[in-house]
């Protein structure tokens, strides 16, 4: 695998044309959002039509008023069979000619269903033939209603949409007008508008449809959400970059101590630098890489003459690397076989071990020097 050196123009307008797709994604995500809150109204009509209706006469019940009527507590039912405790009261109406059972779910235990036992006496509003809301004397509580009923469905999709598609334009805008230059460390900026919206998205979606009583409350935590997950991104990105650095500085190589297989990638104008070779085998003879995951086949060794110069954190012009995707952090390390350059790829779990077999294996490990 030979590194391909580009210059900072030419990069910039790869990585531009790269990321153009993803604005385009960015800016439908923003128009999905805002069309999502245009139906948040619609979607409260039935709310504000409650909200404004008058209150029926006395003993009668329709469909354009608030019914009050007496009711009393027949039963008290907890349903802990999905992710969240469902909590219903079974109640009669004896406010009318003919009494009748509805069945109302609340939203949480505090207030009316811990203060009611059977036998008791509330108040009940009615709303088009269904529980609105339940009154004792001390405490009222608002009936649950699902979020299909209302505008929580399309606010929490349409804050997660603009979330993710601003996020993504503000990917798209700093890699082309802010591109970290060649050598520099990888940056992480462009990424905070995604990373918030991932934190967003974990906790609103989830809030806005199932611990919310309304659309109102579910946009002020949204608002909350947004206040606390963009700084936090930042702090998980700079504690990030902190992280990579402080462990190439204080990487401590570790001599071989018998045969293993490790994952590995070898980079450079070297022979033994080859497509598709992710691992290094160690502590059997001299260095050497190979596709094979138990290392018997396909061996390429690595030279005596390749001498470490030190370890550090991946770099814009780093060319591709592909570890297998173990979620740990990688680490580089820097040699010359020569004049020749060639980077050694490892994550932190092998790292050391790499360092120690390469190091061991050069004769020549005064060359090495740590990352400051």
């Amino acid at each position: 695998m030979t590194g391909v050196v580009e210059d900072d123009g030419t990069r910039a307008a790869d990585t531009g044309r790269r990321t153009r797709p993803l604005g385009r994604i960015g800016a439908g995500l923003v128009v999905t959002g805002l069309v999502l809150f245009a139906l948040v109204p619609f979607a409260e009509a039935d709310n504000r039509a409650y909200a404004s209706a008058p209150g029926c006469p006395a003993g009668t019940r329709a469909d354009d008023c608030r019914a009050v009527l007496p009711a009393t507590v027949v039963g008290k039912e907890t349903d802990a069979g999905g992710k969240h405790l469902a909590y219903r009261l079974r109640l009669r109406d004896t406010g009318g000619s003919a009494p009748t059972e509805h069945t109302v779910r609340l939203p949480d235990a505090p207030t009316v269903y811990d203060r009611v036992r059977r036998g008791d006496r509330v108040t009940v509003t009615y709303w088009k033939d269904q529980v609105r809301e339940v009154r004792t004397t001390s405490a009222t509580q608002k009936a649950w209603r699902s979020p299909v009923h209302d505008g929580r469905l399309p606010a929490a999709f349409a804050v997660v949409a603009l979330a993710f598609g601003l996020g993504l334009l503000q990917f798209r805008w700093w890699t082309r007008h802010r591109p970290t230059p060649t050598g520099a460390p990888q940056s992480w900026q462009p990424a905070v508008g995604l990373v918030a919206a991932a934190f967003m998205s974990s906790t609103v979606l989830c809030v806005m449809l199932l611990g919310a009583d309304d659309v109102g409350a579910g946009l002020r935590f949204a608002a909350g959400a947004a206040v606390v997950a963009v700084p936090l991104s930042v702090l998980l990105g700079r504690w990030a970059t902190r992280r990579v650095r402080r462990g190439a500085a204080r990487l401590a190589p570790v001599p071989p101590d018998g045969r293993r297989v490790l994952g590995a990638v070898v980079h450079g104008d070297v022979p033994y630098s080859r497509s598709g070779y992710g691992y290094l085998v160690v502590g059997d003879g001299p260095p050497a890489a190979t596709p094979d995951p138990t290392g018997h086949v396909a061996l390429a060794p690595l030279p005596a003459t390749l001498t470490v110069r030190r370890v550090r954190g991946p770099v814009v012009g780093d060319p591709p690397f592909d570890l297998g995707g173990r979620g740990e952090y990688t680490l580089v390390v820097e040699c010359a076989d020569g004049e020749r350059e060639v980077r050694v790829f490892a994550g932190r779990k092998h790292a050391p071990r790499v360092l120690g077999a390469l190091l061991a294996a050069s004769g020549s490990p005064v060359d090495y020097r740590p990352s400051d």
